[in-house]
Parts: structure tokens; sequence; C-alpha cells
């Protein structure tokens, strides 16, 4: 929705047949993070109502997580008051987000307030919405108010203020009206694009334009410290590149300006999740300046900006609800989530954010994970997203029996295997390109969500080059397989292949995440102290009793550590053996893995009876790139 002011009549209209009011004021939300240090966020909102019943509603699915992931445990002190009286209130007997009262004779409006209390300091990083550390915070505002309910509720006009602690500072996509000592007030919009804009404030930020001169990107970073704010000139260049990447990709753009936000601590989690105008970037304090963890999440902006198109300009038609407590049907992710994967790879390399040695690396990853997700045998790939806020959570052993989140790095497969068909029915003449810069064609502004079905999809790609693309993703994505879908990689002239050395690509994932990734031989991952975190069914590891939750306490008689468990797999290949003593529970075993491949660790190999489209597909698209 458009960010304009509403008029009483508008007003009147929105409120009227719900809510009641009879006044023009929009909705005030004020949230005190001041107190942010002890883990506790403060929230006042006062919702223009006239006498009667009236329901309140808590944010429950937020878009981008796909799920009811707002902290609803976590409120305290909840409360309403109306000319300073409390009104009782009463929880909804099914939906636990609504609550309902009775707005008493001659008031106005309600106030509500209520506390958001966060995780500890010494606890894990979390996946919420809300994070903070002692230096910095992430404000999702879907988290820090309630809405009544209403006809047109996306369209409920807000108002926030928002305190911070003394020092600090702010970066958002909202319209700032005023900053005084520590009290920010932001212009006037809907819920909607409230919901869609959160706020990142920090004791040390800083703020970085990027894209061609003149223009209205930028990059907001808050840290923990000064050390990580530091941006390196190549990164510099690769964040400038990406906005002219994409531009010439979609050829439009559906927002005036953008801005991405990037909160360095490590006490939360790394995360990535999009808005229209600006998109929540998480990574570890020093991640900047650590080459490794640079590489690792060179893809985490470009996909977050490809999101601004797909997924929040065009999205599934049935993702697009009227309010934030109707669930969306998820089964067309692989489009959502699985195109913005592949067009955020490609983009990734196009801007010189990471070499193209390292994004075939990436892909070669990619590939060799989904090719040992078994789970595929039973369930398809459209199931992953249909359920996707179910398996959101699932613990991560066994995930390669359950399927994960698959839509995602198998959706890169599936988009990089439709780009190759264009370019191999058009001769070369046309390629995903031309459908991007046609289906994602936009006004300027902030245009509304646009709609789409499997059908509208299959006659867009049509356009680009006459193929049976519905039957194709039909197959693809509706029925179990055996295979994963390796046919973009072949026809795009590569091949996985094995080599005896993990490449910087898997020696930055495994760092980031302190595990061993055995996967490509005998089938297993464990952390660095020897749990056993996955096996991969039929796999050596599993063949020989291994299971998640297990510990490696010995390797061929000697106390394990992460070097040893390598050495000794590597070693098989010349004879080597695998005796592991495991610990399970109360209970010692010493299991025998039988295993001669040596190390085997995925890369990409050139299949040189095929031309190199994915060589073409990465080359940077825009005049002057990388």
């Amino acid at each position: 929705m458009n960010r304009v002011a509403f008029t009483p009549l508008v007003l009147l209209a929105l409120f009227a047949p719900t809510a009641g009011a009879a006044d023009p004021h929009p909705i005030e939300l004020e949230v005190d993070a001041s107190g942010v240090g002890q883990r506790i966020l403060h929230a006042r909102v006062v919702v223009p109502a006239a006498p009667g019943p009236l329901t309140l509603y808590y944010p429950k699915w937020v878009p981008g997580t796909h799920g009811p992931t707002t902290p609803l445990a976590d409120l305290a002190g909840f409360r309403i008051r109306a000319g300073g009286a409390d009104i009782p209130w009463v929880r909804d007997d099914v939906d636990m987000y609504a609550v309902h009262l009775s707005v008493p004779q001659g008031a106005k409006a309600v106030e509500v307030t209520f506390d958001l209390l966060l995780p500890g300091l010494s606890d894990s990083p979390q996946r919420q919405n809300t994070v903070a550390s002692a230096k910095l915070a992430v404000l999702n505002l879907c988290d820090l108010l309630v809405y009544p309910k209403a006809a047109d509720a996306m369209a409920l006009p807000f108002h926030l203020a928002l305190r911070m602690p003394a020092g600090w500072k702010h970066g958002t996509a909202l319209p700032t009206e005023k900053t005084d000592a520590g009290r920010v007030t932001f212009g006037t919009v809907s819920l909607e694009t409230l919901i869609d804009s959160p706020v990142l404030c920090g004791e040390h930020t800083k703020e970085v334009s990027i894209g061609p001169p003149g223009g209205k990107h930028r990059v907001f970073l808050a840290c923990d410290s000064e050390a990580g704010l530091d941006v390196a000139a190549e990164t510099k260049r690769g964040w400038d590149q990406l906005v002219t990447e994409a531009d010439q990709l979609f050829g439009s753009r559906p927002f005036g300006s953008y801005t991405f936000l990037l909160a360095l601590s490590d006490k939360i989690r790394y995360r990535g999740l999009e808005h229209h105008e600006s998109s929540d970037n998480r990574l570890p304090e020093l991640a900047l300046v650590t080459p490794t963890v640079r590489q690792f999440a060179a893809t985490l902006f470009p996909h977050e900006y490809v999101h601004a198109w797909c997924g929040k300009f065009r999205r599934p038609a049935d993702m697009i609800v009227p309010d934030f407590q109707q669930a969306p049907k998820t089964k067309l992710l692989w489009v959502y989530e699985g195109l913005t994967n592949y067009l955020g790879w490609v983009l990734t390399v196009r801007s010189g954010l990471c070499s193209a040695e390292e994004g075939r690396n990436q892909l070669a990853v990619t590939a060799e994970r989904m090719r040992n997700t078994r789970g595929r045998a039973w369930r398809p790939l459209e199931d992953t997203a249909a359920a996707s806020h179910l398996l959101v959570d699932a613990r991560g052993s066994w995930s390669a029996w359950r399927r994960s989140l698959d839509y995602y790095d198998e959706g890169t497969l599936l988009w990089l295997e439709a780009d190759v068909i264009i370019r191999r029915e058009t001769k070369g003449a046309k390629a995903i390109d031309n459908f991007c810069r046609s289906f994602f064609a936009c006004p300027p502004g902030r245009p509304k969500a646009k709609g789409y079905s499997l059908d509208d999809l299959a006659s867009a790609l049509a356009a680009a080059a006459p193929y049976d693309w519905k039957g194709h993703f039909t197959r693809r994505v509706t029925l179990p397989a055996a295979d994963a879908p390796l046919d973009g990689l072949a026809l795009g002239g590569w091949a996985i292949g094995y080599a005896d050395k993990p490449t910087d690509t898997i020696k930055a994932a495994e760092g980031i995440a302190k595990a061993i990734d055995l996967a490509s031989s005998v089938g297993a991952r464990l952390t660095a102290e020897g749990a056993v975190l996955d096996v991969i069914p039929d796999g050596p590891a599993a063949k020989a009793g291994f299971g998640p939750g297990m510990k490696v306490v010995a390797v061929n008689g000697r106390r394990f550590t992460p070097d040893l468990l390598r050495s000794a797999v590597a070693a098989t290949r010349t004879g080597g053996q695998l005796d592991l003593l495991v610990e399970s529970g109360d209970f010692f075993k010493t299991h025998t893995i039988d295993y001669a491949g040596g190390a085997r660790y995925p890369r990409l190999d050139r299949y040189t009876s095929e031309p190199d489209l994915i060589g073409e597909i990465t080359k940077p698209a825009a005049k002057g790139g990388q």
C-alpha cells in the first residue's frame, strides 16, 4: 500500500463497521526500548474505539517467516484501559491471538500496554523476530502491537514513536518525522507497511550509501563493536554492483528507495528476512572483517534484495491474505523462495560478491545436499513448501529422511534448469532475465502485491520460450522422486565431482556451524565435539549403526579430535580403518564403518560435451560489470 495520509472519511470507513470508531486519528503505537539491556521492551497502543464489543488481535502469521512466529508466550503485563480505568478482557477460546472486551460508554479509545520479554544473553541465539544484544536491537513491530478486527485490517493507519537508549541511532525504511533526545516519531503508515518495516538501532552504527551515485539505496549497520563496522572496499564494490545488476535483471523497481539493515552480533542468530523496502539481515559481530565468514554470507544481501520483486511485489495469490491472523497457503514457496534463491545466487556472482569459481562451489554444495536428501522418495517438494511452518523448527536430526525447507536449495536447481531450458530452446537468444523483466515489471513507487498462480507462471515462461512449463514443474514438485533434479547442471555443462580437500566454501560453512561435514564420504555430520548431528539413511555411518545424538569419543583407539577423524576418513583410501568408539547415553560401543572411499568433498567438474551455460548465466549483465 502507498504511504499516503488517510482522510477522515477513509478512517470512518475502516473503523465504523467493526471497531465502531468515529475518531479520525490513527492508532498510536509507542515502543520504549530504553530498557533493552534488561531484556524487556515496553509497548503502548492507543486504539480509537466506540462503546461496545471490540476484538483485538496480536499478529500471528508473520510475512517472510511463513509461520505463526510472534512470541505470544513472552508477553507480560497485558492491560487494557479507557479513561484511566482497567477494562476486563478475555482470550478467545480457540484463537489464542485474539482478546475480546467491551468498550465502556463515553470512551473514544482504549489504551493497551504490555511488555515483551527477551531471552537472556546467556541463552542460545534464538530464531525470533525481535532480538537484542547489549549494544543493539532489531525491532520487528509485529511483536509489539495489537490491532482491532477490521474489514480492511492491512490498511489501518498507525503512528509510531520509539524511545531508544541514550546515544543510540536507528535505521529503517519508515519515514522519520522527528528525533528528539532518543525519542523518534515516524510518519503515519498502514499496518501492512508498519509490520513490513523493521527498525535496527544501536550504540555503534554506520550508514553506507550504495548503488549508482545519487541513488537512494543504503546499508545501515549496527554492531556490538566499532571494529565490526569496517566495510572492505571489495565488499562496497559488490554492494554497488548488486544494485546495478538487479536493475539490469528486472528492468524496474517496486520501491522508491531501499535499506539493507545489518545487525552484527554473536548474541543473535544468523538470519535474513525480506521486506518490501528493506531487509532484516543478521551476521556475527566480525562477519564483515573475517574473509571466510564474509564469503559464507555473500548471498545474503542478494537473496533478500530479490525478494522485493519475488515475494513482496509478486507473490503466490494464495499467500495474499486480508490480515495477520489468516494462514497463507504456501505450496508455491518453491517459486517465492526457490526462484529468489536462484536469482540471489546469480546476482551474487554477477555483482562480484563472490567469484565464478566460488559460485560454482556453492552450487556444488547445494546439489550434493539435495542428492543426499533421501526423503524425496516419499515426500514431494511441494509438500515441504505446504508444511513449511511445521518443518522450520523440526530437529536437524534425520533431516535427510524427513526433508527440511528443501524448496530453497532444490528451488535453486529447478530454476537453474528452467534458465538452461530457456537458453537452449531459444538457441541463446533469451534467458530467465527476459522472463524476469516481464513477470516482475512494475510501476514506480510502492505498488500493491500482485498475485499469481502456476498457470500465470507457466504462461509468462512460455512467452520467453515455448515449452510445457506447467507439466514440467508439476512433475518436478508434486511427485516423489528418487533422484535430485540435476539436469540443469548437466545441460549447463557441469557435473558434480569430488575432491579430497574441502573447498573454501565448505571450510567457511563448517567454521560457521562449528561442524564436521562428512556427508559425501561416510554419510554423517558431527559437531566439533564429536556429537552426531545427522546421518544419511543407507550411508556407511547409518549402516554401521550410527544415529543422531550419539557421540564419537575415540577414533581407531585414540581420543577424538576433528582433525583425527578427518585424517582417519582420508586414510581409508589406502587401507585405513574406521573403528569409532561411540557414547550413547550411559553406554559405549565400538562401531566399525565399512568405507574405503577416502575424503570426498563436492565440487563442479566441467562436462565438456555441453556448452558452458552456467558460465554464461553468471557473467555480469550490466555495462562496466565486474
